[in-house]
């Protein structure tokens, strides 16, 4: 199937990694980004042994270990430190490892050609004729494939166009992120969540002595909250534990972001040679931490189905029906789980801390090793094709 096209809608992290992953199954490959220059916009993203077993496939783990900062713990604890859990994150085969956005999409970039990426590319249009997809651009440009793939985020103008309008959902709080120098009272590795009455503080160790940090607020106005910006997050977090105000302090208000929780309604089936992928086919609230690991297993499950399809289309509608029950599963765990960590009030928050200190921690560690993890994401079927990927 190498004389076989396909064209990848957005340049971000998941893009860029189907580009690499279809590149070495033999596909002709283009990723059109509308930005000028292949960029993240955020600030940390964890990369749990899901997203660096793939990356091991693809190369590129050694440049992201020498970026970030392996994880080997994450500790939730109630607003006051109260130890809550203490998660392992160290024991799978492939490591839990923290890094900017920005560090891991330029690892991805410098393992993908750049002859294959056709910046400033913004779609403007998009038709199936027959068994191809016409595409055209706001720069005049067009383009005729085999396939393509909607890579282009949570508003996706794929999805829109040739799928199916779907809007993202609300889910009732906004989301704060911010970027620090490391504090000493870290450890090495030790990552954290700590929960509230309608707020929660979170951080990653990313490497480079950095620290990102997210927060969150429960509101029915999120743009009213941002325009509050960092003097509402020191009213909010003052009272809370060390070193979290301390955090919020040292953060330079300009570079505070802010974004409204939100999900999108996991699309089961594509029409025709389109499918989606990351947030554009199933964007989470961010509370799993897994949306840049399931992007790269989409990439990589992807690549699997195509090479083993005769036609462009059997391999998105086999890729679909392998993603759809995970991608579902991680969209309504996340949203519950978001929706736990923002209750309010003494009483629910009493007894919500309660139960999850009662947990078994190891419902939320990984101790599978990759082969295992392959086999659940490919249902099993195609551990044994030689793809190159």
């Amino acid at each position: 199937m190498s004389h076989r096209t396909i064209a990848i809608i957005g340049g971000g992290i998941g893009g860029i990694a189907a580009g690499i992953t279809l590149l070495r199954a033999g596909f002709a490959v283009k990723v059109f980004e509308r930005a000028s220059q292949l960029r993240e916009v955020g600030s940390g993203v964890s990369l749990w042994p899901n997203g660096t077993g793939i990356l091991e496939e693809l190369g590129v783990l050694p440049s992201i270990l020498s970026q970030g900062q392996l994880g080997t713990h994450f500790l939730l604890r109630s607003d006051s430190g109260a130890l809550l859990m203490n998660i392992k994150t160290a024991e799978a085969d492939t490591p839990t490892v923290c890094v900017h956005r920005a560090d891991l999409l330029r690892a991805l970039a410098d393992a993908f050609p750049q002859e294959h990426v056709c910046l400033g590319h913004d779609l403007a249009g998009a038709q199936v004729i027959g068994k191809k997809v016409h595409l055209q651009f706001s720069n005049q440009n067009s383009f005729v494939c085999d396939g393509v793939v909607g890579a282009d985020g949570i508003y996706s103008r794929v999805r829109n166009m040739l799928v199916s309008a779907e809007h993202p959902s609300y889910r009732g709080y906004a989301v704060f992120r911010g970027l620090v120098d490391l504090h000493p009272s870290i450890p090495a590795g030790h990552n954290g969540e700590s929960w509230g009455s309608g707020q929660r503080f979170g951080f990653l160790a990313i490497g480079k002595n950095k620290v990102c940090w997210y927060a969150t607020a429960n509101t029915s106005d999120p743009q009213h909250l941002a325009d509050q910006g960092k003097e509402l997050l020191q009213n909010i977090f003052s009272s809370w534990h060390r070193p979290i105000p301390e955090m919020v302090a040292a953060t330079d208000p300009s570079t505070i972001l802010v974004n409204s929780a939100c999900d999108v309604r996991p699309f089961r089936s594509g029409v025709g040679p389109v499918t989606l992928l990351g947030d554009a086919a199933h964007a989470l609230t961010p509370n799993l931490g897994k949306g840049a690991g399931m992007a790269l297993e989409d990439a990589f499950v992807l690549a699997k189905c195509l090479g083993s399809r005769n036609t462009v289309a059997e391999g998105f509608r086999l890729y679909e029906s392998l993603r759809f029950p995970h991608t579902r599963s991680a969209v309504l765990r996340s949203r519950w789980l978001g929706q736990v960590g923002q209750w309010e009030g003494r009483i629910a928050v009493s007894v919500r801390n309660a139960i999850t200190r009662l947990l078994p921690a190891q419902l939320f560690e990984c101790h599978s090793t990759v082969t295992e993890r392959t086999a659940a994401l490919t249902g099993g079927l195609l551990l044994n094709a030689d793809l190159g990927v």
